[in-house]
């Protein structure tokens, strides 16, 4: 019996051998070409946001790295036959700038991080599997700049490039103040997207079933709130609860360490052999890490617990933005209630909720790589899939009880 070895993967082709490789692979650099002039125009603006110093300088510096990247792609591009595309401002470069003025340049690096890791993995991929030598060539040679950023990004966290404190001048500015943006902003886009797609849901159900303009109207000021203050308890409450038991896992494990040294020192032994360490590599790891005893509580917490012991936003801010955020977003399919009635206002609420979800699905694309289009219609999809079938539920009890 004679076995088949398998087959070692085939090495990706020098030049596109189909018309279909040809076609992909040039909508592949356009987007890269595109994507490198948004980060290149982001990081302009953040730095036009800044005082003159190392973070503006360093900024400036990153914006140029990704000009160069797209003038690679667009000769590339030019190369195979194709034309650049029309460039739309982006989420990113829109709102960023707009959130690091306001609360200060840290507040926005975590985006900014989460952007250069995607890009980073991104090039890696397109460095081994595109169809072309030349372009697989122009992506290898751009990680390492990717690399980079993601170093200045953490730079930009703290202390500037040149071991400054943060300028200060802002709040959230300054090195180790922590800034809760992301979480914040994370709490309002559910908020509004839950307050528009359940007050929404909840009037077309309600005028569905026929009854007066009055009765629609109170259903849906009784929807917006009860919605927004069921969402801010729900978040305060989460969030205190959270921080409550990381409180208490912090002085169990920092009693520990004061009452118990050698078995935690034990535990990180166990913890670094676990992760691959040698020997002596575990013996150097926990000699330095327990030299500080912060530095050793604030080990053990993320290590063996799995926890960040920086604790999270406030939970009256966070109620106040997830509740907040509901609220806003409950008051859009409202509005048209409170100016007109019947199949007019059913449908400039429908009309404005659509647009209201394009826009929130749109701005989550601050935190992810997908398009605005392919992630504004998902959410635009779900909040009206909800609203016909409780609208339709409506039609269904109206008719059947006959409600007026």
């Amino acid at each position: 019996m004679t076995t088949t070895q398998p087959s070692a993967p085939s090495a990706p082709p020098s030049s596109p051998e189909t018309d279909e490789q040809r076609r992909r692979l040039i909508k592949q650099i356009r987007r890269n070409w595109r994507e490198e002039m948004q980060s290149a125009r982001l990081y302009r603006r953040l730095a036009e946001g800044q005082p003159d110093g190392p973070h503006r300088r360093l900024l400036l510096e990153m914006s140029g790295h990704e000009l160069r990247h797209a003038q690679h792609w667009r000769r590339r591009l030019e190369e195979l036959g194709g034309t650049a595309p029309r460039i739309l401002p982006s989420p990113r470069e829109t709102i960023l700038p707009v959130l690091a003025r306001t609360f200060g340049l840290p507040s926005v690096i975590a985006l900014i991080e989460g952007g250069e890791a995607r890009g980073k993995l991104n090039y890696i991929r397109q460095a081994q599997f595109l169809p072309d030598q030349a372009s697989r060539e122009i992506a290898g040679s751009i990680i390492p700049d990717e690399r980079l950023h993601q170093g200045a990004a953490a730079r930009l966290r703290g202390p500037t490039a040149e071991g400054e404190p943060g300028d200060g001048s802002r709040p959230g500015a300054g090195a180790g103040r922590p800034s809760y943006v992301g979480e914040f902003l994370r709490d309002l886009i559910f908020g509004l997207n839950d307050g528009v797609v359940s007050n929404f849901s909840l009037i077309a159900g309600v005028s569905g079933a026929g009854p007066s303009h009055g009765v629609v109207l109170l259903a849906g000021a009784a929807g917006l709130i009860a919605g927004a203050v069921s969402m801010a308890a729900g978040a305060y409450l989460s969030n205190k609860s959270q921080r409550e038991v990381v409180a208490e896992e912090v002085r169990r494990e920092a009693e520990e360490i004061e009452y118990a040294p050698e078995e935690e020192r034990d535990e990180l032994r166990r913890i670094y052999r676990l992760k691959g360490f040698t020997e002596e590599e575990v013996e150097i790891l926990v000699r330095r890490i327990t030299a500080d005893k912060q530095r050793w509580l604030a080990t053990l917490v993320t290590e063996e617990l799995g926890l960040h012991p920086e604790g999270g936003p406030p939970p009256l801010l966070d109620a106040l933005f997830a509740g907040g955020g509901f609220a806003l977003g409950a008051i859009v399919p409202l509005l048209p209630f409170i100016i007109t009635e019947g199949t007019a206002a059913l449908a400039a609420a429908a009309a404005l909720s659509v647009a209201g979800l394009f826009l929130m699905g749109a701005a989550k694309t601050l935190v992810t790589s997908r398009s605005v289009l392919r992630s504004g219609l998902e959410m635009v999809g779900v909040g009206v899939g909800a609203a016909v079938i409780t609208n339709l539920v409506g039609r269904l009890v109206g008719g059947t009880h006959g409600i007026s």
